[in-house]
């Protein structure tokens, strides 16, 4: 790829996958940082050059986590975060992912970003959550019903450990959805994905008519947060299945709510979309605690969970040899002496 075309590569956009996608799965997969969005696209990349994308796999997506965003600031997914801290993270993980295509030469991921309840309850304040999120580089956002001030993370029993509460159904559509859907539909590259806590607050059959709610008015994306057991689960995928969205399932490992399973088994299930949200966030946070809890063990040689060159191989994966490749380019740019004269 010529530096032109490289420089102006453009996003690949999310309809495209859907248009396209022909029945199979998408895969979405949160990161919590900019290093954690380079190594998935690196990782994405190197399946996909190798052709060891599984064919019922229709394409990836990266995913802006409120949990991770809130864990980011060393606080509890529990409402903490506020709209100017989910912006600016999805901005980081824009220009991350941006960066990792530009050192692979193809093409970013698309991002979905997570924005709770919107941050505000009148739906001004929702079109301008969905128009910041979008210029920060989001091809869909997920908004959701449940009460603004005491949200939680959906596998958290609510803010206050008694179990979450959800806004009526009016408020979420005429406040949230249809707002969203407002702006969204003035754009080409904005898909709304719509989504419903009611399962631990009103019940399971509640969040299917919620679900089936969302989908009528034109949500792109429908998801039913935390069905418990493999039957709910289940019967999600059954009772969403035609309903003219994409209907989401959420994995979040080490949830007591949801069991665990992989992209294929929701796909066969009839899922169009398979979350994973934390996983790998989790898992670094795992490391990092043994490498903590054994730092003053007495050995020779690096800890043994980090392996052989590690630390140039992570160098290289947040861009070492492509800053210093793009700066190659310009060896023979005149340097400025206008200061020193000045001070001469």
């Amino acid at each position: 790829m010529d530096r032109q075309k490289q420089w102006s590569a453009p996003r690949r956009r999310l309809r495209e996958m859907v248009c396209s996608r022909d029945g199979r799965i998408l895969v979405a997969v949160g990161v919590g940082s900019g290093i954690e969005a380079r190594l998935l696209h690196h990782a994405l990349s190197d399946l996909d050059e190798s052709g060891r994308i599984p064919d019922y796999v229709g394409g990836f997506i990266v995913f802006v986590s409120g949990y991770l965003c809130a864990a980011a600031h060393g606080v509890p997914d529990l409402g903490y975060i506020l709209r100017s801290e989910i912006v600016r993270q999805t901005d980081t993980i824009e220009q991350a992912s941006w960066l990792a295509a530009l050192d692979r030469g193809n093409r970013p991921y698309p991002l979905g970003v997570d924005i709770d309840t919107g941050y505000g309850n009148e739906p001004s304040a929702v079109v301008l959550t969905v128009r910041q999120a979008h210029k920060q580089g989001a091809a869909y956002v997920q908004i959701e019903d449940q009460y603004a001030i005491n949200k939680s993370c959906g596998h958290m029993e609510g803010s206050r450990g008694a179990g979450k509460s959800v806004c009526d159904l009016d408020e979420m559509m005429s406040c949230r959805l249809l707002p969203a859907l407002s702006y969204a539909r003035e754009q080409d590259d904005l898909l709304i994905a719509a989504r419903t806590d009611a399962r631990g607050a009103l019940g399971l059959d509640e969040a299917l008519r919620r679900a089936a709610a969302f989908a009528e008015s034109g949500a792109d994306m429908v998801f039913v947060e935390a069905p418990k057991g493999s039957a709910e689960l289940e019967r999600v995928a059954q009772e969403l299945s035609g309903c003219g969205a994409l209907n989401t399932a959420n994995m979040v490992e080490g949830s007591g709510h949801t069991p665990f399973y992989s992209p294929r088994e929701l796909h066969e299930m009839g899922f169009d979309i398979a979350l994973y949200p934390v996983g790998a966030f989790l898992a670094a946070q795992h490391s990092a605690s043994r490498y903590f809890a054994t730092l003053f063990e007495a050995r020779s040689g690096p800890h043994p969970d980090i392996p052989d060159q590690w630390f140039d191989r992570v160098s290289a994966l947040v861009g070492r040899d492509q800053g210093t490749a793009w700066n190659s380019l310009f060896d023979d740019t005149p340097v400025s002496t206008a200061g020193k004269d000045e001070k001469k």
